[in-house]
């Protein structure tokens, strides 16, 4: 579950990373109010009777919190959740002040990366004119894991997730949505997200505690615990304990799943060894099974992200495709796009 790496190994510098956006415009794209008193309203003032109308005040949106006013474009650090100050990236279109709602993508970096890198993925891209959003690209908080006699830094916390009410990525997203609609407006039909590795799982988290506000999910690399064939697949890693609780969602979003075929593997420890392949096998048919529409990019180049031609322009595009609320994804009765990858395929939910 290694960081983000370009075609040529371990992409260390964000300029590799930002590199490997294909090209978006950077344009942004864009509900007014009023009205009138009734004709014939009665007087108010000194001469009006004791059965006068007094009109309303406005309705007027309650004050920010601090923490909520204190977001900004770029790193934002001391935002508290229960008690633990987190750190962000939000990437914001360039008026969104003064338009929205807008979608909104959540970008979770893999094992050993930085937020600032994974931006890249998207920060070129949140100010299309067919799909102006916010991106937020959280950092991780170091989170040790112990299992077989040892402690193992994995950067988010994703195996024992219960509900989701105590997980603390589960929660920074909360929050953080909580703040962006009270600023800013959120889409509620149009929030979507996206990881590599390990930040893909939390991805796929989501999916599981918060599937009722997710409108689509694409992940390079990841896989859902609550699949019991991904638990037995991880082999001795399963001791790390996991609890997953069954989706219970009713929304069965689409879902994009890119991943590297089989040197697609992270190995933590001698005899483990960790294959996404077997993972997206395993989702693949079973969200296909519970309704979800799935594409399957096997770009067969290891365990890296992004592959050619399904960099952050396309994860976006398949956000644009596919908003919240809608009875089946667009490329069921269209097929997927032509500036798709030819590794990528729509899953049928007959395939084994």
């Amino acid at each position: 579950m290694n960081r983000i790496l370009s075609t040529l190994g371990l992409c260390a510098a964000s300029l590799t990373f930002m590199g490997c956006s294909d090209g978006g415009t950077d344009t942004p794209s864009s509900p007014a109010a009023g009205g009138a008193g009734a004709a014939g309203a009665s007087q108010v003032g000194e001469d009006a009777g004791p059965d006068a109308v007094v009109p309303e005040e406005p309705d007027s949106a309650p004050p920010l919190s601090p923490a909520c006013a204190a977001l900004q474009p770029g790193l934002n650090e001391g935002f508290e959740v229960d008690g633990e100050l987190r750190s962000f990236i939000l990437d914001l279109p360039t008026d969104v002040e003064s338009s929205g709602p807008w979608p909104v993508v959540f970008n979770w970096h893999g094992l050993g990366d930085t937020a600032q890198n994974m931006s890249g993925l998207l920060s070129s891209q949140i100010n299309r004119p067919d799909f102006a959003f916010i991106a937020v690209t959280p950092e991780d908080t170091d989170h040790v894991v112990s299992a077989m006699g040892m402690s193992v830094n994995l950067d988010w916390d994703v195996f024992k997730i219960g509900d989701g009410e105590s997980n603390r990525e589960v929660r920074l997203f909360d929050e953080v949505m909580l703040c962006l609609d009270a600023k800013f407006g959120v889409d509620a039909q149009r929030v979507h997200t996206t990881g590599f590795s390990i930040g893909a799982i939390v991805a796929d988290m989501l999916g599981v505690v918060r599937g009722d506000q997710i409108a689509s999910i694409a992940t390079y690399s990841g896989a859902y615990f609550s699949n019991p064939d991904n638990v037995k697949a991880l082999g001795l890693l399963s001791a790390v304990g996991i609890e997953w609780p069954s989706p219970t969602h009713t929304n069965p979003y689409p879902q994009m799943i890119l991943f590297g075929g089989k040197d697609d593997v992270w190995s933590p420890t001698a005899g483990v060894d960790v294959r996404f392949q077997d993972f997206a096998a395993n989702d693949s048919k079973e969200m296909s099974k519970a309704g979800h529409v799935v594409v399957n990019c096997d770009h067969g180049l290891g365990h890296m992200a992004p592959p050619p031609d399904m960099a952050g322009s396309r994860l976006v595009d398949f956000f644009r495709d596919n908003p919240k609320g809608i009875a089946k994804s667009p490329y069921v009765a269209d097929g997927l796009p032509s500036n798709f990858a030819s590794y990528c395929k729509l899953v049928s939910d007959d395939e084994d």
